[in-house]
């Protein structure tokens, strides 16, 4: 199926959108970022949606002040606004940080009945199978020991959502040993009270998208009934670009054209609208692509 029938396929049968751009500050910024952020941006500017810009800086070993100014350096190199959210990086650390919420994921925390405490690591004998957890701490009783134990999830595998993520992932780790909140649990929450209603990812992120439907579900967030688009990912030699595998870094000194170019291919566009993002987007308005949620607005 191609992109943009995908696209009209599954965007939000109800109310206006709001998305976000969501990177992490561990590496710099790649060209599998970049096409993520452009569809994002068009999906949501087509349809006047509101568009946050959130730095999910929630892996406090990985953080570095220069990977926050390079998601500012590669916003404004592809021309892309967003509504709400920080402007630099000091307003960043200040008022934006996941830092700043930690009472908010510890009350979300208190109202999650069917967690146990895990002394468990990667390479504890027995704890994984398939690289999914085997339950060993769940009868354990065990109380929480900052940096010597984490917080897991334990999954329903009566409920339908539960199976899903069960086979896929198994019961999760929602607080980490640091005691500060997993990707999984903290994004639910941020999205949550953003009132975000689409999520835009690639389609390696796949399984967080079942636990975090799930976790959605558990506390009856509105969140819950979000729309999740996945993409392609761009590859590099037969792999995914990621930060971790040191893909080639977004050139600021290039032009931002070459990643314009790649989205207008996989959607249909003309070529010739990719000059600047204020032609790619009108381009993708005249393709009406987002239709069936502009219907679903009248």
């Amino acid at each position: 199926m191609r992109l943009d029938q995908e696209i009209n396929d599954y965007l939000p049968p109800n109310g206006g959108i709001v998305s976000r751009i969501a990177p992490t500050p561990s590496g710099f910024l790649h060209a599998g970022n970049a096409y993520n952020f452009i569809l994002t941006y068009l999906l949501t500017r087509s349809v006047s949606g509101i568009l946050h810009l959130r730095i999910d800086d929630y892996d406090l070993s990985r953080y570095r002040r220069e990977f926050v100014q390079n998601i500012f350096d590669v916003l404004e190199f592809l021309g892309l606004e967003c509504d709400k959210g920080p402007t630099c990086t000091s307003d960043f650390e200040q008022n934006f940080s996941f830092k700043v919420r930690a009472k908010r994921y510890e009350d979300v925390l208190e109202k999650l009945d069917e967690i146990y405490i895990c002394e468990c690591s990667r390479t504890t004998k027995g704890a994984y199978k398939n690289g999914i957890y085997t339950k060993i701490c769940k009868d354990k009783n065990l109380k929480f020991i900052k940096d010597k134990t984490a917080i897991r999830l334990s999954i329903d595998e009566d409920d339908e959502l539960g199976k899903a993520v069960s086979a896929q992932m198994g019961d999760f780790v929602i607080y980490k040993k640091d005691f500060t909140p997993a990707y999984n649990l903290a994004s639910v929450i941020d999205d949550e009270d953003m009132g975000v209603n689409l999520v835009v990812r690639g389609e390696d992120l796949l399984p967080c998208t079942l636990a975090q439907r799930y976790i959605a579900k558990m506390l009856k967030f509105n969140f819950s009934g979000a729309t999740f688009i996945h993409h392609k990912l761009l590859l590099k030699d037969g792999k995914k670009l990621s930060k971790s595998s040191k893909s080639p870094p977004i050139d600021l000194g290039s032009n931002p054209q070459i990643y314009y170019k790649i989205l207008a291919n996989d959607l249909g566009l003309d070529i010739k609208s990719t000059d600047k993002i204020s032609n790619l987007l009108y381009e993708f308005k005249l393709k009406n692509i987002a239709k069936n949620f502009l219907q679903s607005m009248s």
